[in-house]
Order: structure tokens, then sequence, then C-alpha cells
């Protein structure tokens, strides 16, 4: 009886089999999870990390883009960041719902406006104005959104932080805006204050008469003392207040501990060879525009599975839910407080036209603009000589009852110390020191008095003789007034 003998398979067939397998393998791990950016070692390429995004919108009416699919074709930044850089990058993300609202604005063909607060990274310094994130960001919204008009109004200022914007913000936007992008992490020193006017200027935002979408941006630089910052304080409000969250240090900054020559090519080459690496260059700039634009189109993705607001949104235990709502108590109030004041501020600012910081009486002081080495201007009243005085009308509005002066502080400036008060309190007055010893050139706000009166004020200010400057100098930079 003859038995049939199974073929031994060849050598070759085997071979093809373990390949087949092998590229399966490198398929299903390479492209799912263990997808990241590269990060660039290269030269003088900071333009090359541009993106030409898809003219044509997707057929459905509040379809996603192709991202919702999983990395589709035209999947642009998932393709060059991968999902997991992009995740890092979304520090808080929340409920969105006035952000998808506008998106639905934006998708029926209506006006939307963005105005955008933040320092000297946001208003340019180092990059030409169509570089900066925004701008970047503003071009793709136009693609994006070809049949509605779109608007925005930068209203960024160097050196500046939120203790200032919390109080003159809308001296640099209009009061109308639909989305409004925050960019403080690194001009916002650590300190409770600074979180304390975070949380004041995320409130009165949200309190603004379109209800705006506020989103929080953080960019961050590798020259500071410490690699956290103000920003990180920032957290905890933009949970509170359920306002998103970007942030290009988690989704950059691990790879350039890992790759360290790598640092200089993100941030701006100075003219004398060397690195600002307070501010970033057109690569960073774009990197931050990209991950923004990827939550803008993750949220698209949830408007294609949701297109329509519900009626009710669903809560827990019957509890009553808000979600466009703002928390009746700040942070830093108790929980047995009454509710947070509504504040009505009042500011005149160098960095403005709409209310220009003008004296009622000045003697010595002078509008001096200083021009940064990455040609960025700056705006002050300045006095140099001791005994220069000057004053301004100040209407408190009721809240508070604080006045407050903006000025710089600089180790490297030569600056002196100012006396500034209230009305014929001279004896009250504040010494306002503008030196310090940290390596920062930035704006800060001193509080003149809590305790005016609802009504017309003067704050007059003295320049004095005396200083702390190593050279002697008295130089003094105001930039603002405010009161609430």
């Amino acid at each position: 009886m003859l038995i049939a003998r199974a073929r031994q398979p060849s050598t070759l067939f085997v071979l093809l089999n373990a390949c087949i397998v092998t590229a399966l393998i490198h398929y299903w791990t390479s492209g799912r999870s263990l997808h990241a950016v590269s990060v660039w070692i290269g030269q003088n390429l900071e333009h090359e990390h541009g993106h030409d995004y898809p003219q044509n919108p997707p057929p459905s009416q509040f379809a996603g883009p192709a991202s919702c699919g999983g990395g589709g074709a035209n999947d642009t930044m998932c393709a060059v960041y991968g999902e997991d850089i992009l995740a890092r990058s979304r520090a808080y993300e929340g409920a969105n719902a006035r952000f998808r609202r506008v998106l639905r604005d934006a998708k029926a063909g209506k006006h939307i406006k963005i105005g955008v607060l933040g320092g000297s990274v946001t208003n340019g310094q180092g990059v030409k104005q169509h570089e900066i994130w925004a701008n970047v960001f503003a071009e793709w919204w136009k693609q994006e959104f070809p049949d509605g008009e779109m608007t925005i109004q930068n209203g960024a200022i160097a050196a500046t932080g939120t203790n200032y914007m919390s109080m003159c913000y809308l001296e640099h936007i209009d009061d109308d805006a639909d989305i409004v992008l925050t960019e403080f992490a690194i001009n916002d020193q650590r300190y409770d204050f600074n979180a304390e006017s975070f949380e004041w200027l995320l409130r009165q935002l949200l309190e603004l008469p379109k209800r705006p979408a506020v989103i929080n941006i953080q960019t961050f630089g590798l020259a500071y003392q410490q690699l956290t910052t103000g920003g990180d304080l920032h957290i905890a409000a933009a949970n509170y207040y359920d306002t998103p969250l970007i942030s290009l240090r988690n989704a950059l900054l691990p790879q350039l501990l890992d790759t360290r020559e790598a640092g200089p090519n993100y941030f701006h080459r100075l003219g004398s060879g060397g690195t600002d690496f307070n501010h970033i260059n057109p690569r960073g700039h774009q990197m931050l525009a990209d991950l923004l634009i990827a939550y803008t189109q993750r949220q698209l993705c949830a408007l294609s599975s949701s297109p329509l607001p519900p009626d009710a949104a669903p809560s827990y235990d019957d509890l009553p839910l808000d979600l466009e709502g703002i928390p009746p108590l700040r942070l830093f109030q108790n929980y047995n407080d009454p509710p947070a004041l509504h504040l009505s501020p009042y500011c005149t600012s160098t960095r403005t036209l709409k209310h220009p910081l003008i004296p009622s009486f000045n003697s010595g002081w002078e509008n001096w603009t200083y021009t940064a080495p990455g040609g960025t201007e700056k705006s002050y009243v300045r006095a140099t000589q001791p005994g220069s005085k000057i004053g301004f009308k100040i209407p408190v509005r009721g809240g508070m009852g604080r006045v407050r002066l903006s000025y710089l502080r600089s180790a490297t400036f030569g600056l002196g110390i100012c006396k500034c008060w209230l009305d014929e309190d001279e004896e009250a007055g504040v010494l306002v020191d503008g030196f310090w010893d940290k390596p920062l050139n930035v704006a800060l706000v001193v509080i003149i008095t809590k305790t005016a009166s609802v009504g017309d004020h003067v704050l007059s200010c003295e320049l004095m003789d005396k200083t702390h400057d190593p050279e002697g100098r008295t130089e003094f930079r105001l930039i603002a007034v405010d009161a609430a």
C-alpha cells in the first residue's frame, strides 16, 4: 500500500512568509503607538517646517478632517507629529462647549473674530508677522472655513504678563471676540499673585458679551532659572474654568532634553551668532500653530459625531450643569465667601491707542520708545532726573477700591526708584524700585492703594534721588495705571 508523503515547504517559501509577517508586525507597531516627531538638528532651515493644508472642506457640513478616521491621507498633523506627541500637547482639554459652538458658527459661514493676548513671543519678536503662530493658525482657519469671514486682532505686548493684562485686556482686544487665545506661560513668573491675576483675566474674558471660547497656548524658554514657569500655575485655573490648554513644552521639550544639539534650531538666532532661548523661531511658531490646528481638528471630529448641541447636557445625580457657565467663586476664595466681584476696570497705558497714558500734570517726564534687538518696540513714560513729577487722573468704579501702577523692572537698564501716592496722601506713598538682580526685563505691577473710594482720584509720582542700581543710575519707566 502506497502512502502519500507530504511535501516539505521550500526554504524560499518559508523566507517569504517570514518577511510578510515581519512587515505586518512593523506596520502595526510603528504606525500605531510608537510614532514620534523627529527632532530636527540641521542648520539654517527655519522655514522648512511649513505645511500645505488641504483646500477643500469635507463633503458633510459637520464632518471632521481626515484625522477623524484615524490618520487618513490628508491628516497632515498626525503624519508629522504622531498621535502621542499631539496627545502630550493637550495639557487640558475639557468639554469645549464654547469652542464647538464657535466652530458650528464658522461652519455655517458666520463671521468669526479671534482676539489674541500674550507677550513678546506672540508679538513676534525674532520672526516676521506672517510667521507668528497666531497668524499661521488664522491662515489655516480661512482655508478650513472658506464660506465665512474671519478677522484676528493680535493684542500681544512684549515683556507683559497677566498682572497687567487682567485689568488692561480691553485696551488690546475688542469686547466682541468669539475666540480669545492667551499666551502667558513664560511672562508670568511662578508666584501666586500671577496665578490670581491669570484667574481674573480668564473670568473677565469668559464674561465678555459673546461668551467667547478661551484657549490657553503655552510656549517655553530654555534660558530661565527653572524649566517650570508661571504657566504651570495656570493649569489649575484652566481646569477650573474649563478652558483648554495647549502646551508646546509638553510636546517638544522632552525630545530636546534627549537631543541637546537640536535646541538652538527651535529658537531665535541672534545677529551676533548666539541663540535667544527665550523666543522660538519660525520653526517653533509653526509647531505651536500646528498643535492648535490639530486640536481644532479634534473638535471638528467631535462635531461630526454630534453636530448639534444637546437640549440639556447630561448631569450626574440630577445636579444642574452649565457647560458654558462661569463658577461663582474664584479659586482664591473660600467656599463660604460671597460670589466673586464683577469688575469694570479702568486702564490707561503706553501700549494702547484706546486710552493712552496722558498725564494731568508733568514736570520732567517724556514719552519714549525702546527698540529691542529683535525689532520689537516698547513704549514708556520715562524720567531720568530725580525730582521729576507726574500725575494721572484715575476714576475708580467700585469693586476692589484698588489703584495700581505698571512699570519696567530690570537689572541692566539702570533703573531707579519712584514714589507714588493717591490724591494728597503723600505720607502713605509707595516706593517702587525699577532695579532688581534677576536676569529678566519685565513689566510688573505694584498696588498703590486698596482703599480708594468710588469716584475720581489723582495718582502722583516723583522720581527719587536714591537707587539700587550698581552704577547709580536713576531712570524710571512707567507703562500703565489701572483701577478697579
